[in-house]
């Protein structure tokens, strides 16, 4: 995945963001020699808890030509519960199906209800407010395609370049990215049931 091109995709998602200006190499270096206190991190944990209102929108990342398509977008909620805890409520499971081979278990999928997805984050930067998230994996318990029944999970990856989040203080608001990468059948990787990456950006309304 070209960094370039998710780069213009947050800034196209999230311009109403502060800090989607600041990630770039020359902010990199200067975070890494300006870390913050533990104070600062514990006070910037406390400033983003709560539960958010918003907006999840889905992307697909076409690894062949290097471009990136719109899907949907829908409404749904999430929580950061603590320092480094946050989870979506409401994740539509046809959504995680978007980019399964397989039409059995597509339809197994998409037939479930709405999913909680856990996320652990990590607030490295105070000013703005910015937070890598790497989601769990995802269990969907036992589904029947293809006549056998099966284990299936979904993976996501974790890349601190394309998966991260930020709080814009003076707005209220919060955005952040899941990059959805594989389903495992019984604990195991299956690429074939799975095409490209799967990006879910998600922008909340602002709090009252």
């Amino acid at each position: 995945m070209k960094k370039n091109h998710l780069l213009l995709l947050v800034v196209a998602l999230m311009m109403t963001f502060s800090f989607t200006s600041c990630l770039n190499d020359d902010f990199d270096e200067k975070a890494k020699r300006n870390r913050p206190t533990q104070a600062e991190l514990k006070a910037a944990s406390k400033t983003i808890q709560g539960t958010y209102q918003g907006k999840l929108f889905t992307y697909t990342f076409n690894s062949t030509n290097n471009t990136i398509q719109k899907k949907d977008s829908v409404i749904t909620s999430w929580e950061i519960t603590d320092d480094t805890t946050l989870v979506v409520k409401r994740f539509p499971s046809k959504l995680l199906a978007n980019n399964v081979t397989n039409a059995d278990l597509k339809q197994a999928i998409e037939a479930l209800p709405d999913q909680e997805v856990k996320c652990a984050v990590s607030i490295f930067n105070v000013n703005p407010i910015l937070f890598y998230i790497a989601p769990y994996r995802l269990d969907l318990g036992k589904l029947t395609y293809g006549g056998k029944t099966h284990d299936v999970s979904i993976g996501f990856i974790f890349n601190p370049n394309n998966t991260y989040g930020g709080y814009d203080n003076a707005k209220k608001i919060t955005g952040f990215r899941l990059i959805e990468s594989v389903v495992l059948i019984d604990g195991t990787a299956d690429k074939s049931l799975y095409r490209g990456f799967e990006i879910f950006d998600f922008r909340s309304e602002p709090k009252k």
